[in-house]
């Protein structure tokens, strides 16, 4: 990646946690940003969508050459009923996709079984699975 994109990744992800950060009551946030480099102008955008026990994610980045990227991301949970999903969506400026989809779900307090299913750009799938232990001390 390179200087400029770097850059610019950085102050579109400080632009999407802002976004994410807001209060309770705030339930939806977005961020635009432009960044000129060396290698030309970077347009970015950025929205969070939160709703009880659910975000939604959706940002893209276009380059100095017009092409983009893109990605959206959501989680869900439900503290009741010990479950979580996090799905995301890459779409790079040459059209492959990358997806990722996790699930977790309590089995016992503080011990979670985790299963991750990985598509990656050339399509090939992978899954990985194990389980999460937390240990709160005080």
């Amino acid at each position: 990646m390179t200087q400029g994109r770097a850059l610019f990744m950085a102050a579109l992800i400080a632009a999407s946690a802002f976004a994410a950060a807001a209060p309770a009551e705030a339930r939806a946030r977005s961020a635009t940003a432009t960044v000129q480099t060396q290698h030309g102008t970077y347009q970015g955008q950025s929205s969070v969508q939160r709703t009880h026990g659910q975000r939604t994610r959706r940002a893209s980045v276009v380059g100095p050459n017009g092409a983009e990227t893109s990605i959206h991301d959501q989680r869900t949970w439900n503290a009741q009923a010990g479950t979580y999903s996090h799905d995301r969506t890459r779409v790079f400026a040459n059209g492959d996709t990358r997806i990722v989809d996790a699930d977790a779900v309590r089995t016992a307090p503080g011990v979670w079984s985790a299963e991750r299913t990985i598509t990656g750009r050339n399509g090939q799938t992978r899954t990985q699975t194990g389980t999460i232990v937390i240990d709160r001390t005080p």
